[in-house]
């Protein structure tokens, strides 16, 4: 016949298995319950490395097994597992604390008995590791003053917890109220009392104990030392005389056994439960057992009555079962605290399915405050990843490049045009860049070109003033105009380049770019060729070469340009202007139209060969006499060209696509360009125009003969001219010559060419 047990300490995980023990109910919590309880604890302290220790049996074992089950779905690891055998020797507590000291982790979890935990702490203490280790102690240690008793230090710090109890109001008096020869029922109670005082009953014993009595003799070497629990006579024995003591002295402090008042309750429980199942079996005809629970209740019967138990128990909480014969869970959480010179216990939590815990009150080796530490591996700074070592809670930390976001401990590049956070655990849109009107990039071109505009237009100021003058006239003024307008496009190119990127500009970017520069290098082309084919033919013949009047060179320039014009349409036409965003590096992006570096060689190619074509002219005609000097000059200006265009490529293309220099250096070598073209071809004219215009006048004679050239005629026999007022110079009057025109030679000369 199955017996319903109550149990008021069994704490084993393993008895909830109602399979196997189904008629086993208790008023104490689980151990998986006191384990959930340790991991909240360890959690909040963050304490992810710890080491455990288990005695022998079904508690230490159980406790422990469901211990690292929780720890583990918790994210904790436990670095080192300690059993202690039932017959442990003490050099197998000095390895366990040596295996214990040489880990990472300095909590440890203790499913130990208080005879054993007290060894641990002595060889601990022993060891000098005072202070290392964070003891969790359960609730067999609990509030125990026998575990740390001269082992203080090695203790101190230590949480432990304790199914939550209120002490038995009675007890106490009764309990010390118990004498050996009136409790003479118990028949373990001369046992206690030979253990707690070290006495012995018997006349005869071999280790030379005092006789136990009813009032127990204190030696007086030890009655100020206060090593008695108990108060047991209003009179003691002191030297061998009876001392008379008042009525409220404790010989040390009485603290009520933590199981009493579960030892009540699983009483009460079943009391209730037969007291209920007499009332309906029974029907209250007596308060004896009637026959139908005679000679014992039946097992099923009576075990359905104490489940359905519900009552308030002396410690003023319900008292009641689940299905699985457990009761409701509250623990109390302790921390054993050194307060000035004294020990002791002090309640710093508590738990009931959920942790409360007031750090505010805990105290720690050292007296410390602050929380320490047991984890394996510090948490990475930002920006790392954690690289595993054989376990989840030990890692190296390796830094993630500046693209990269921790992405479940990867590191992770973001998409283009996205950066990471600043905690690197996520990606953000990249505001797009681009030359801002105040950036030193765009300023310096800007000056640059706002200088140049300036002077272009004063140059072509002064030759609209002084159209009409020979120095205009000779140089082909025509050309100038058009090569003028030029070098203004080019200047003005700058503010297009540097503008914000927009459908717009990025069109106008496309026709300007190539166009500015064609119709500089197209003028340029069109005078050096008129130079190369005058000066040959006027060696060869003394006929008029064609195509060299200001119409034909207007014409062909005009052509020139056109093709540069065409193409430019032709691409606008093919590929709509577009801006887009372009990524030089993982944390940049740049806005910027849609032209690729090829398309952008391929646009200035035509220029390129225009370039080739002048410098090629103006090699040719190098050994012109000095007389006819404006090829050097022009020379002068293709071979600065070319090398600031040969230094452009590598400038552009070498900068790791920084759009800044690229964008700066375009601007500056269309601005340089301009700049050499307009100080060389022009710069030399407006000098002798406004500062020796005694110079501006055409040269004559009589009786000479014409050395064919470009504009002045070399006679035998020159005038010689004062140098003007400044009325003359600014406001110059037409020069007679000497002779008409017949006199003239009949080579042709730039200022006829450049006047019919």
């Amino acid at each position: 016949m199955y017996l319903p047990q109550i149990s008021y300490a069994s704490t084993s995980t393993e008895l909830s298995d109602k399979a196997r023990f189904d008629f086993f109910s208790r008023v104490v919590p689980p151990d998986n319950l006191q384990a959930q309880a340790m991991v909240d604890i360890l959690k909040l302290l963050g304490w992810s490395y710890v080491s455990t220790v288990a005695v022998e049996g079904d508690y230490g074992e159980k406790g422990i097994a469901s211990f690292t089950e929780l720890a583990e779905q918790a994210g904790m690891c436990v670095a080192v597992n300690e059993k202690i055998a039932r017959n442990a020797k003490p050099e197998d507590f000095d390895r366990i604390i040596d295996h214990l000291a040489h880990g990472r982790a300095r909590a440890v979890v203790l499913f130990v008995d208080e005879d054993n935990c007290r060894k641990l702490l002595e060889v601990s203490r022993r060891k000098e590791h005072e202070g290392h280790f964070l003891w969790v102690g359960s609730d067999s240690w609990g509030a125990k003053i026998h575990p740390v008793k001269h082992q203080e230090s090695a203790a101190q710090g230590a949480i432990t917890i304790l199914p939550k109890t209120t002490p038995v109001n009675g007890f106490d008096e009764y309990f010390k109220g118990l004498r050996p020869s009136k409790n003479t029922r118990n028949v373990w109670f001369d046992e206690f009392w030979m253990q707690h005082f070290n006495c012995s009953f018997t006349q005869k014993n071999h280790q030379g104990l005092e006789l136990c009595t009813d009032f127990k003799c204190i030696r007086k070497k030890n009655y100020n030392a206060g090593s008695h629990f108990f108060k047991v006579s209003s009179t003691v024995v002191i030297n061998q005389k009876c001392v008379s003591l008042p009525d409220d002295f404790q010989l040390e402090p009485y603290k009520q056994e933590g199981l009493v008042p579960f030892v009540v309750d699983a009483v009460f429980a079943m009391a209730h439960a037969l007291h209920n199942m007499m009332n309906d079996v029974c029907l209250n005809s007596s308060i004896t057992l009637c026959p139908q629970m005679q000679p014992k209740p039946e097992g099923h019967q009576l075990l359905s009555y104490i489940r359905n138990v519900s009552f308030m128990g002396l410690q003023g909480r319900e008292v009641r079962f689940n299905e699985d014969g457990d009761p409701q869970v509250s623990y109390v959480i302790y921390q054993y605290q050194k307060r000035g010179d004294k020990y002791e216990y002090h309640q710093i939590g508590d738990w009931s399915a959920t942790l409360n815990l007031n750090l505010s009150l805990a105290k720690w080796p050292e007296n410390s405050s602050s929380i320490p530490s047991s984890v394996c591996s510090e948490p990475c700074p930002l920006g790392h990843i954690r690289n595993y070592q054989g376990s989840r809670c030990c890692w190296l930390c390796v830094a993630c490049r500046t693209d990269e976001f921790i992405f479940n401990d990867t590191c992770t590049p973001c998409e283009s045009g996205y950066a990471p956070t600043p905690d690197q655990y996520g990606c953000y849109k990249l505001p797009v860049e681009y030359i801002k009107w105040s950036s030193p990039w765009a300023l310096v071109p800007i000056a640059f070109a706002s200088l140049g505009i300036t002077f272009t237009i004063f140059v072509l100021t002064i030759f609209i003033r002084y159209n009409t003058t020979p120095v205009i006239m000779a140089s082909g003024r025509e050309l100038c105009y058009v090569l003028l307008i030029g070098i203004l496009l080019c200047y003005s190119t700058s503010f297009v380049v540097i503008a914000k990127p927009n459908a717009a500009t990025c069109a106008l970017l496309r026709v300007s770019l190539g166009l500015c520069l064609c119709i500089c290098y197209a003028a340029i082309l069109t005078k050096t060729n008129r130079i190369s084919r005058i000066f040959n033919r006027g060696i060869k013949s003394i006929k008029r070469p064609s195509y060299t009047s200001p119409r034909s060179q207007i014409v062909i320039c005009i052509g020139l340009v056109t093709v540069q014009m065409l193409g430019s349409l032709t691409w606008l036409a093919m590929d709509e202007p577009r801006t887009r965003e372009v990524y030089p590096s993982r944390t940049l992006a740049v806005l910027q139209c849609g032209i690729s570096n090829v398309s952008l060689i391929v646009s200035l190619a035509y220029n390129m060969i225009l370039i080739v074509l002048c410098t090629v002219y103006a090699f040719k005609t190098r050994k012109i006499p000095e007389n006819f000097n404006e090829a050097k000059y022009v020379g002068f200006t293709m071979y600065s060209t070319c090398i600031v265009w040969l230094a452009f490529v590598p400038i552009y293309f070498g900068t790791n696509n920084d759009y800044k220099i690229q964008i700066a250096s375009i601007c500056m070598c269309i601005n340089i360009s301009a700049s050499v073209a307009l100080g060389c071809l022009f710069i030399p004219k407006v000098y002798i125009v406004l500062l020796q215009p005694y110079k501006n006048v055409r040269q004559g004679g009589i009786g000479s003969h014409s050395s064919g050239g470009l504009g002045v005629t070399t006679r035998t026999r020159q005038f010689v001219l004062s140098k003007p007022s400044t009325s003359q110079m600014l406001f110059p009057r037409p020069v007679q010559t000497n002779g008409d025109c017949g006199d003239l030679p009949t080579s042709p000369s730039v200022e006829e060419s450049s006047v019919g």
